[in-house]
């Protein structure tokens, strides 16, 4: 008896911890080749060839040729022009030197060398034009050969050899397989949660045999959509699990929700719900049991954030009752039995 009024209880009691609280935000993501690109024709032509669909490539290999003629003609009649070009310099040059010599003399007029000053310095202009429209088609021949960016697989196409094509139409589709990433869209009041270089666990497949996996967050996208009231974050997968997955695939997604600061944390077995409100049960130095009431936050599995109504009722490191504490009374005496940490 306890000052003779209540009977000594066994109860089970826990400490009330201090830490972040975390939980996690399940998800649904898709997987996407991180360099994943609609390929253009580059140049206006026809085109001669084109590499097949499903068709595995490495960096710098040949996947479409788009018919050079044209341009071998353009190239062949711009040399002839820097040709004329420089026949024409050379005359001028001969012609202001022969001029000047005269004009010293005064044989020559001053308005005559000035004419074929200019001459000259025209030729010298359309000798440095000539060599600009020759390096133009150069890279023009250099894209009329269209070469893989990045190695993967050719995931569609959109023009077959023998059509007449403009250089921003698209001619295939290039998935990078080899370098995943997730992107899925989190609500906007997630924001704060969510940090560069986190890891996210994901899984994939039937619920028999699921695949699981990591991947790190590396980009995160804080524009929100109007309407869904969510942002866009991307996570990369490491290059040694990229194999296991397909690109389109979708995913199951964990996302850690961790705060900044420490809360109070107990086990949730601790509360007690009554119609007046939660309240839990400290159990002091002296195994006595005291009614402390509550508010209750977030969970994290088996444990809650809970704040005291009343300043300066509990402390970190106070024992609580999660178990025989329904019926316990303010200044019952009671029997501790001690709950491992988990």
């Amino acid at each position: 008896m306890c000052n003779g009024v209540y009977a000594a209880v066994p109860v089970a009691v826990e400490s009330i911890k201090q830490a972040p609280l975390t939980s996690q935000l399940a998800l649904h993501g898709t997987l996407h080749g991180k360099q994943d690109v609609k390929l253009t024709a580059g140049i206006d032509g026809l085109v001669t060839h084109v590499i097949e669909p499903g068709t595995t490539v490495q960096k710098g290999e040949v996947l479409a040729r788009i018919d050079t003629l044209p341009l071998e003609f353009e190239q062949a009649r711009q040399q002839e022009m820097l040709t004329r070009a420089k026949i024409n310099l050379r005359f001028h040059k001969q012609e202001l030197s022969r001029l000047k010599k005269l004009a010293q003399s005064s044989s020559a007029a001053a308005s005559q060398v000035d004419l074929v000053q200019n001459k000259h310095d025209l030729a010298q202009s359309d000798i440095a034009l000539a060599n600009i429209a020759l390096k133009v088609i150069a890279d023009k021949l250099h894209r009329a050969t269209l070469v893989a960016p990045f190695s993967g697989v050719i995931s569609a196409r959109y023009m077959r050899s023998g059509k007449d094509i403009n250089r921003a139409d698209e001619l295939l589709q290039l998935t990078d397989i080899t370098n995943l990433e997730i992107r899925m869209y989190i609500p906007v009041k997630y924001l704060s949660y969510i940090k560069k270089g986190e890891s996210l666990p994901f899984t994939a497949g039937n619920l028999d045999n699921p695949q699981a996996s990591t991947a790190i967050i590396t980009s995160i996208i804080p524009t929100t959509d109007p309407r869904s009231q969510s942002f866009e974050v991307r996570a990369t997968l490491t290059r040694n699990t990229a194999q296991l997955w397909a690109a389109g695939q979708l995913v199951d997604v964990s996302v850690p929700l961790k705060t900044n600061s420490t809360t109070w944390l107990i086990n949730r077995d601790a509360l007690i719900l009554r119609k007046e409100g939660v309240h839990i049960v400290k159990i002091d130095d002296k195994n006595t049991a005291h009614k402390i009431p509550v508010t209750v936050g977030k969970g994290q599995g088996t444990l809650v954030a809970i704040t005291p109504i009343s300043q300066g009722s509990l402390s970190i490191g106070d024992n609580v009752a999660v178990r025989g504490a329904e019926r316990l009374k303010t200044g019952q005496e009671v029997e501790v039995q001690m709950v491992p940490s988990a």
